[in-house]
């Protein structure tokens, strides 16, 4: 290639011979798919042409340059080339154009956020990013994206925006997000003195040390190829857009991101901003309404909790956020309601908006809530005129706004000052004394009405004292299947027809009492049994004591009743008393009737008359 001094001082040497011959060689190869040839020729032919631009042809030896890598890219080895073009004198610019065509993603856009105005360059880097497969772009989306942001940062947010259907994760980006904005808040605080126009109309600027990832003779991202990149000035360039995260965070919430830190990382751009429509709206969306807790409150504790729990949005964050800055008053309330702390709510509206509080007091559908919200804002009605006029005329006009039926003028009282003209309120407490007049009539007639219903109770219990039923002469007991009228002993007649010998029907029912009735029915039996052989008890009294042990055991009939529906699961009796049943069933048929007068004992329903 004449690389002495006396072929450098002869003229042109003859590789441009040479490159003809091994581009014809090329194509030879290309059409053979010789690939291993081609890698061969075309590092060849790399080394030629960079050679040539060396010795001072630059004008007419670098014009084929760059269609020759463009043609042979695909039959070349890219790192080769990639190689060979680092270790002459190539622009990042070429290098990146090879790179791009060549699928070097990562080192095509280390090359273009390297070299250039800085706008542009980030432009293309994103162009190129956009242009490659999503699974070799990924990496390089998170590698670059402060560095993306800082020079277009709303190009950044729509191109990373695109991409996060295809799997780009938002949580990676979100650090990139935060150094932003920490970048946007530094440079407020050293252009305070600025008015709001400049700083408005001031949107490109450079940041001092803030970022400069590039310099020279860097390292590419991949592979370790060096690439000679031109010199950028130290400072950062950062370009002010107050937008970019809000729109990016929007958009992937819109698109289904459920991420709480995104959320919560968004909440905090909306409270920082002097508007708070936007933080208003949002909260709107995202934030239950005070109905829909309610209810979950009335599922259970539980469901509430969990509903809370599977919202991304962090309300406690959200509201401890909000409240810190002593702003934006209203989205604090709508974060209360979410929560369903309607009280704490209408009590910083008092604050901000009175008409807000007394709306959120009427939307309450608990009557003891809502008492104790309109006691809240008449107290407050009477705090804030205090000393003056009108202190009873904006009471007055709270209980006419809450209704009769919440407030009344003696709730209220408290709150007006100790000396007032009657004639404000005289309208109030000449309802308020028509209202006691009605309560007190609708009272008496409910009196009446309990009078009457006594007195009917009374004539039916006297006249069930005197109750007739019949029975059959050769009546059984339902129990033991012996005729009751030739037993020595009591026995108990219930409506339901069936007829039990004292002592049978106490053996049955006796296990179905519980241990107080067993204790009570033991001290009645003691008791008669000693006054029938002391003199001394009255007959009055022993006929209470045996009214109560008769409340006590024939309470109901043992075959229709509850005990019979306890005696459900025990086993059925045997064929023997089966057929003894049946055979009284049969003689209850027959037989004389006979009258039997009962009577009611208060404590069961029929006693049956006592045989001696």
């Amino acid at each position: 290639t004449g690389n002495t001094a006396a072929a450098a001082a002869a003229g042109p040497p003859n590789n441009m011979a040479l490159i003809t011959y091994l581009n014809d060689k090329m194509r030879v190869s290309k059409l053979n798919d010789d690939s291993v040839i081609c890698t061969m020729i075309g590092a060849w032919l790399a080394e030629l042409y960079l050679h040539e631009r060396e010795r001072g042809q630059q004008q007419q030896s670098a014009a084929p340059l760059n269609p020759f890598l463009s043609v042979n890219v695909d039959n070349m080895d890219a790192k080769t080339i990639m190689r060979i073009l680092s270790s002459h004198n190539v622009s990042a610019e070429e290098c990146a154009a090879y790179a791009a065509a060549s699928g070097n993603v990562g080192t095509a856009v280390h090359a273009a956020l390297s070299v250039g105005d800085p706008m542009s360059g980030a432009h293309d880097a994103l162009r190129l990013l956009n242009e490659a497969p999503f699974e070799t772009a990924e990496t390089y989306y998170y590698l670059h994206a402060s560095t993306l942001l800082s020079r277009a940062p709303l190009a950044s947010s729509k191109s990373f925006l695109s991409r996060y259907s295809r799997g780009l994760s938002p949580t990676k980006l979100l650090p990139s997000y935060m150094h932003y904005e920490k970048q946007r808040e530094e440079w407020r605080k050293r252009s305070g003195g600025s008015s709001s126009k400049e700083k408005a109309s001031r949107q490109s600027f450079t940041v001092e040390g803030g970022e400069a990832p590039h310099h020279d003779n860097a390292l590419a991202a991949e592979e370790g190829v060096e690439i000679r990149m031109e010199r950028v000035a130290r400072g950062g360039s950062l370009v002010d857009d107050e937008t970019a995260s809000i729109t990016y965070l929007e958009g992937v919430i819109k698109l289904g991101c459920r991420d709480s830190a995104i959320f919560s990382y968004l909440i905090s751009l909306y409270v920082a901003m002097e508007d708070e429509e936007p933080l208003w709206k949002f909260l709107t969306t995202h934030v239950p309404a005070a109905s829909a807790v309610a209810d979950a409150t009335k599922r259970s504790f539980t469901a509430s909790q969990e509903d809370l729990l599977s919202s991304p949005l962090d309300m406690s964050y959200t509201l401890r956020t909000i409240l810190s800055t002593g702003r934006h008053f209203r989205s604090a309330i709508r974060v209360y309601m979410g929560f369903g702390m309607r009280q704490q709510a209408v009590e910083l509206a008092l604050k901000v908006d009175p008409t807000l509080a007394r709306d959120m007091a009427g939307e309450s559908t608990d009557p003891e809530e809502q008492k104790r919200l309109w006691l809240m804002i008449a107290r407050n009605a009477a705090g804030d005129s205090r000393g003056s006029r009108d202190v009873v005329a904006k009471v007055v006009a709270v209980l006419k706004d809450c209704g009769p039926d919440i407030l009344s003028i003696e709730d209220v009282l408290p709150f007006l000052p100790d000396f007032c003209q009657i004639d404000e309120i005289k309208v109030e407490i000449c309802e308020a004394l028509t209202s006691y007049s009605s309560k007190i009539e609708g009272f008496l007639k409910e009196m009446n009405e309990c009078d009457q219903s006594c007195a009917a109770l009374r004539d039916e219990i006297g006249r069930l004292t005197t109750h007739r039923m019949q029975m059959k002469a050769d009546a059984r007991c339902a129990l033991t299947n012996k005729l009751v009228l030739n037993a020595s002993e009591p026995f108990y007649v219930f409506p339901s027809g069936y007829i039990f010998l004292a002592s049978a029907l106490k053996k049955e029912v006796i296990p179905y009492l519980n241990d107080k009735q067993h204790r009570r029915v033991d001290e009645l039996e003691q008791m008669l049994s000693s006054s029938s052989s002391s003199s001394k008890s009255s007959s009055k009294t022993v006929t209470n004591m045996q009214a109560e042990l008769d409340g006590l055991i024939a309470a109901e009939c043992p075959l229709t009743g509850s005990i019979m529906v306890d005696s459900i699961d025990c086993g059925f009796p045997d064929s023997l008393e089966v057929g003894q049943q049946a055979t009284s069933s049969s003689s209850r048929d027959r037989g004389d009737s006979v009258s039997v007068i009962t009577s009611s004992t208060g404590h069961g329903e029929f006693v049956g008359v006592r045989m001696g």
